[in-house]
């Protein structure tokens, strides 16, 4: 083994060992978020949470519909119309109020675990 050799095998261990420390410490692989886009004639206002987390991606994405099925009696309740539903049935946009109408856009997305939704301030 040459020098070369050597510092190349280090440097390559040292690698593995930033990426082996960069790993998520928290199981889950798939994390499903709520975005609500909430849109006024004063402006738009966003947010986005965490809800749970999942191994699998077909896990993550079940419960995103299951939570928007949950959510459409609520939509369609008084003082609300439901503006549509989109075909992964994951997103739904609705209105409510009487007065001033609010334009609400629910969806349930699903990213990798270490990955953070929210924009950084």
């Amino acid at each position: 083994m040459t020098i070369r050799d050597g510092l190349f095998a280090a440097a390559l261990v040292a690698l593995m060992a930033v990426a082996f420390s960069m790993r998520p410490s928290d199981p889950a692989t798939w994390v499903l978020w709520e975005k609500r886009m909430t849109f006024t004639d004063s402006g738009e206002k966003t947010a986005w949470e965490p809800l749970d987390g999942f191994e699998r991606l077909a896990d993550c994405q079940k419960s995103g519909r299951e939570i928007l099925q949950e959510g459409l009696p609520y939509m369609k309740s008084e003082g609300r119309k439901l503006l549509t539903v989109r075909p992964d049935g994951r997103s739904a946009a609705y209105e409510e109020g009487a007065g001033p109408k609010s334009t609400i856009d629910a969806r349930y997305l699903c990213f990798p675990g270490p990955f953070n939704a929210r924009p950084s301030q």
